[in-house]
């Protein structure tokens, strides 16, 4: 299903709601292969690889954020009602961007690990300030094959708290979007825009305008962006904050059972 420059996307399931699934950086729509099926089977499932990464790698533009909101709204443009959102980590700074951006087109959100409510992550940051020309350099001597190992362990260890919950389908799934220099090129690129961007957001005062149900999900094993970022969202009737206790980064990779009984209550 192609949309806004060819970005790839999955549809699953049926129902009068329809589903986004907006994954994280450095990811792809396979993230979510272990809950989409059981969101599919009571909503119409839309799972998107964002500009930059996955299938759609070769067609991502700047502001990247921008960018990403116009792909959300090319693909609900057709909807006859309101889109629910659920994303991960930049997936979820998506969602919350396109949800205050566009609130009539959005019945509710999930968002998930998302960063900013407690400032960036140092080590994101870090990370933005190295010139892609150095990673470039440093990168090069080494076997493509090599890098793209290097990058499907290291996510692994920083995405997922169980080692299991990894398994090797997810991340030859995941290394395979790696290959080449290009998609590493783009990783890298991609990474300095959206790090840039999500700093300049007030996402706490974004969190707290929504007016429309939200519900904010962590796993409490999470290294990148710290569950105590929680603490600071005011809970109400149309706010709701749950804590996964074995999970980490990517919650719907560590607990899936666990987020769909959160998620899907919420959204029916």
């Amino acid at each position: 299903m192609p949309a806004s420059g060819k970005v790839h996307v999955h549809e699953s399931g049926a129902g009068d709601r329809t589903v986004l699934l907006l994954h994280g950086f450095s990811d792809h729509g396979g993230t979510w292969c272990k809950v989409a099926p059981g969101i599919a089977e009571h909503h119409r499932v839309l799972t998107v690889d964002l500009p930059g990464f996955g299938r759609s790698a070769q067609h991502w533009r700047t502001p990247v954020l921008d960018h990403y909101v116009d792909v959300v709204a090319d693909l609900v443009a057709d909807l006859s009602q309101p889109v629910s959102l659920v994303g991960n980590s930049l997936g979820a700074v998506t969602a919350l961007v396109f949800a205050s951006v566009h609130p009539s087109r959005v019945d509710r959100v999930v968002l998930a690990d998302m960063p900013g409510l407690a400032g960036i992550p140092r080590l994101w940051t870090r990370g933005a300030r190295v010139p892609v020309e150095l990673s470039r350099a440093l990168l090069r001597p080494l076997p493509a094959p090599v890098v793209q190992r290097a990058v499907g362990a290291l996510y692994a260890r920083a995405a997922v708290h169980r080692r299991g919950t990894f398994d090797p389908a997810v991340r030859t799934a995941f290394a395979a979007n790696y290959a080449t220099r290009g998609q590493v090129d783009t990783l890298l690129s991609v990474g300095r825009h959206a790090i840039g961007e999500l700093g300049r957001l007030p996402i706490p005062e974004m969190v707290h305008a929504l007016d429309m149900p939200a519900l904010l999900l962590w796993g409490a094993r999470d290294r990148l962006t710290p569950a105590r970022a929680a603490r600071r969202v005011n809970v109400g009737d149309r706010r709701r904050v749950v804590i996964l206790p074995d999970a980490g980064h990517c919650p719907q990779l560590d607990a899936p059972r666990e987020f769909l009984d959160a998620v899907l209550p919420f959204l029916a």
